[in-house]
């Protein structure tokens, strides 16, 4: 039995995995077993993640599936067999990411010390140096989330260890009881919002502890797999999943004042800040969302 069950979802992920492995291979903390699901990659993911394996020095578990099933079903794969071989803890785990030797290590301490549920690090853009979050919070206006410190220089204003209503789950270290109160990733999202909806029925709901521990650093390969932050399926799947979201989670005078700001905010903003294609990408969503509420 390992310790810590780290999930990482693989889709054309080729370009990141040799740092990601590497970076793993060289944690202070050794105490943890990887399990890798690869989504049907059409690169060479697959083939690398095997070779890769071969040569570390922690175990490693493959799960080759036969199509992209998304994030969400992704790591609840994961998660799944991480249970079952009882670890007690689970680390959901992007791989577009490079860790400090002691990255795992620290946010570890960090979670026991404070004895909470959950534990998030300080992320930095892997090419800049910025912050790409420290932390995050919900806007029950907008339906949506927003990372703390998101592009700025780090001053060490964002070095005090406290609690989070939200966070990605980039890298998210877990209690393994956690996912018996709360459940699963809701599969519906495929990605994006996922790790919105698991953080808010956690948090929000079930009064679990989620603890930023800015000691323990890593960067980020921002959005490798997905086409960027403004590629069509970004924004298809972020206007879809936040009306699913808003509708799943809100109260109802909650969704009454957030699809009022949405409304405001398409009327009023979105023409101007996306193009006429991107807008009736967002309006597809939208309008996807809508029905994902009703099934």
């Amino acid at each position: 039995m390992s310790k810590i069950g780290i999930v990482t979802v693989l889709y054309n992920s080729e370009k990141v995995l040799e740092d990601f492995f590497k970076s793993l291979d060289e944690q202070t903390f050794k105490d943890f077993q990887l399990y890798v699901i690869d989504n049907a990659s059409q690169d060479n993911s697959l083939a690398l993640c095997n070779e890769l394996a071969q040569n570390v020095s922690f175990e490693t578990k493959i799960f080759a599936e036969n199509e992209n099933w998304g994030v969400a079903k992704g790591n609840n794969i994961g998660i799944i067999n991480a249970l079952a071989d009882r670890c007690e803890y689970v680390l959901l785990s992007n791989n577009d990411i490079v860790l400090n030797p002691d990255t795992v290590q620290v946010l570890y301490d960090g979670l026991n010390e404070t004895g909470a549920s959950m534990a998030v690090p300080k992320i930095y853009f892997y090419d800049t140096g910025r912050i790409w979050c420290a932390g995050g919070r919900f806007s029950q206006i907008k339906g949506s989330t927003k990372h703390i410190g998101y592009n700025q220089v780090d001053n060490g204003q964002f070095n005090k260890v406290c609690k989070m209503d939200y966070a990605p789950t980039c890298f998210m270290l877990i209690r393994s009881d956690v996912f018996y109160k709360v459940g699963l990733m809701d599969e519906k999202y495929f990605v994006y919002y996922d790790d919105s909806d698991f953080v808010w029925r956690a948090v929000m709901q079930n009064k679990e502890t989620l603890i930023y521990i800015p000691h323990s650093t890593l960067k980020h390969k921002e959005s490798s797999s997905t086409g960027g932050g403004l590629s069509d399926f970004t924004i298809y799947h972020l206007a879809r999943n936040s009306i699913y979201f808003i509708h799943k989670n809100f109260s109802f005078p909650q969704k009454q004042l957030t699809f009022t700001y949405k409304w405001l905010y398409k009327m009023m903003r979105m023409p101007y800040v996306f193009s006429k294609e991107q807008v009736k990408v967002i309006e597809k969503g939208l309008r996807d969302g809508k029905l994902m509420c009703r099934k």
